[in-house]
């Protein structure tokens, strides 16, 4: 306990290194799917509280999520990556083409599915940014949102059954603004 207290200390004490810590730790596990990312976000939640550490999370994710995408699909012709294609990765690769909005956003909202692999399958699918973008930002910000409320707070959200009912409604809402996004992009496609 008392080592979760200097952390704590000196969170506070070096305020701007630790948010780019947590902000680049993000960043960074887009790249490298070993790094526990839902241990990432609890600890910025419960660090720098609960908006300050999902919107840091959330950034950071995203920045990193969108950056592995657009390498992915410049280097998606290369030798290199030549290599992974067989045949049972091209069908996931063409069912991912011809999916849209809510398998994207499912994918990216559940913890336990690999989104290192979603993102290079969606590069490798030739996924406009425009579609993929929207759908991982709403994906990741419900799963962010999941993780970072209950880990600010765990105590006053057990014992609070409207914070339960709040927090499902933020789920609800971000699901629809994310979809109806999607689909004027898709309108003006």
């Amino acid at each position: 306990m008392e080592y979760i207290q200097n952390l704590y200390y000196m969170v506070q004490d070096y305020w701007i290194l630790t948010m780019l810590i947590g902000l680049m730790s993000c960043f960074v596990e887009s790249f490298i799917p070993a790094l526990p990312l839902i241990g990432i976000v609890t600890g910025n939640a419960m660090f720098f509280g609960f908006l300050n550490g999902m919107i840091l999370s959330w950034i950071g994710s995203g920045l990193g999520t969108i950056l592995l995408f657009l390498l992915t699909k410049k280097f998606k012709d290369s030798i290199h990556m030549e290599r992974f294609k067989n045949e049972k990765i091209n069908k996931v690769i063409n069912w991912i083409y011809k999916q849209g909005f809510k398998v994207l956003f499912i994918a990216y909202c559940c913890p336990f599915v690999p989104g290192f692999l979603v993102t290079i399958t969606s590069a490798l699918s030739g996924k406009d940014i425009r579609n993929f973008a929207p759908a991982m930002l709403c994906g990741k910000f419900i799963m962010f949102l999941v993780v970072s409320y209950p880990a600010s707070d765990v105590v006053g959200f057990i014992k609070n059954p409207i914070k339960i009912v709040l927090f499902l409604l933020l789920v609800f809402l971000a699901w629809k603004v994310g979809n109806s996004i999607n689909t004027k992009l898709d309108k003006n496609n």
